[in-house]
């Protein structure tokens, strides 16, 4: 099992220039929640800013679709955010409302 200190942290670039960034560790409640505050933080402001090595800026557009997902199986749950919204000359663009 993983500790606190053990970091995951990947960057990918695809042929059709899609890149995708993703990062996990074990933490705590508080810490969980601190990072979610900051995401809400820069989803109202307009921008999330990720710090660290692999760390990133994403401009949020005004409107956004948002996705949750809660699922359960024997030995694991796991709930998953999604914010998605289209990109313009890679400028995001609001969905329509």
């Amino acid at each position: 099992m993983a500790n606190d200190k053990q970091e995951s942290e990947t960057e990918a670039e695809s042929a059709d220039d899609e890149t995708e960034r993703e990062g996990e560790r074990v933490m705590s409640r508080a810490e969980g929640a601190g990072i979610l505050r900051e995401v809400a933080d820069g989803v109202e402001n307009g921008t999330i800013d990720i710090e660290g090595e692999n760390g990133f800026m994403v401009a949020v557009p005004e409107h956004f679709e948002l996705e949750v997902e809660y699922e359960v199986t024997d030995d694991e749950a796991e709930l998953e955010v999604e914010l998605e919204w289209q990109m313009e000359d890679g400028e995001p663009v609001s969905a329509d409302e």
